[in-house]
C-alpha cells in the first residue's frame, strides 16, 4: 500500500488508502481510492499494480508459513528478484516473518559448496580470523562432526538443510554441546516448518519468495 501511494501521488495524484500495509483482505476488496490527473495516473498505474500484486503475495505466503510454524520465527531462505529484493523483504515483514538483510556483505556464510571449494568445512572456517570482527558468522553443517567443528571456530549461527527433525535435533545438540549460545537456522518447506519447533531458534523457508507469485488487482474507473 504504501509504495502503490508514493507512486500515484509522485504522478500528482490524491491517494486515500482503504487499507493498511498487513490489513487481511478479501478478494474483490477495495484497497484504495485515487483520484487526479488521468495521465499521471495511467502512466503509473502497472507499476503500483506491480507493487502491490507482488508484495502482497510475498506477504500472504509468509502470512501462511508463519501459521504452519507454531511459534518458530520464520524467514526467507532465497534469493529475492533483482532491484526488487528489498520490498520484497519487506513484504516478509509484513507478513510476520523476519526481514533478512540483502546485502551480501552483513554476514559470513560458509555453505557446503564454499567447503568443498576450500577442500573441507574446517579449511573454510579457518579463514574466518580474516573477516570482520562485527559481522555475524554462519555456516552450514551436514552432520554432528561439522556441527561441533562449526561451534568450535565460534560461529555464530548453525545452518541445518534438507534434514528432518531427527537428523536436526542430533545436529543441533552437537553444535549446543560446544557452544550452549550458538544459534540454530533449520531450511525447510512451510509445510515442515512445525516440526523444529524447539530445535531452531528461527526457520528459512525455500521458496517463500521465489514461488510466492502475484496476487492480482486491478483499477476500476469510475
Amino acid at each position: 500500500i504504501d509504495e502503490a501511494t508514493e507512486l500515484f501521488e509522485a504522478a500528482g495524484a490524491d491517494v486515500s488508502p482503504l487499507a493498511k500495509d498487513g490489513d487481511r483482505i478479501r478478494a474483490g476488496s477495495r484497497v484504495m481510492s485515487v483520484s487526479g490527473p488521468l495521465a499521471g495516473i495511467i502512466t503509473c498505474r502497472r507499476t503500483a499494480l506491480g507493487f502491490l500484486s507482488r508484495m502482497t503475495a510475498v506477504a500472504t505466503e509468509t502470512s501462511e508459513a508463519v501459521g504452519k510454524a507454531d511459534g518458530v520465527p520464520v524467514t526467507s531462505y532465497d534469493a529475492s528478484t533483482p532491484g526488487f529484493g528489498d520490498f520484497e523483504r519487506k513484504a516478509v515483514a509484513i507478513g510476520g516473518g523476519i526481514m533478512r538483510s540483502g546485502a551480501l556483505d552483513s554476514c559470513i556464510l560458509i555453505r557446503k559448496e564454499h567447503a568443498r571449494a576450500c577442500g573441507s568445512l574446517r579449511n573454510a572456517l579457518s579463514r574466518l580470523d580474516r573477516a570482520p570482527f562485527f559481522l555475524k558468522k554462519e555456516a552450514e553443517a551436514g552432520d554432528e562432526d561439522e556441527a561441533r567443528a562449526i561451534a568450535e571456530a565460534g560461529v555464530d549461527i548453525v545452518l541445518i538443510r534438507g534434514k528432518d527433525a531427527d537428523a536436526a535435533k542430533r545436529i543441533a545438540d552437537a553444535a549446543r554441546s560446544v557452544s550452549p549460545g550458538i544459534s540454530v537456522e533449520v531450511s525447510c518447506g512451510k509445510d515442515e516448518a512445525s516440526a523444529y519447533r524447539g530445535i531452531a531458534d528461527i526457520v528459512s523457508i525455500d521458496g517463500l519468495i521465489a514461488d510466492a507469485g502475484f496476487t492480482p488487482f486491478r483499477i476500476e474507473m469510475l
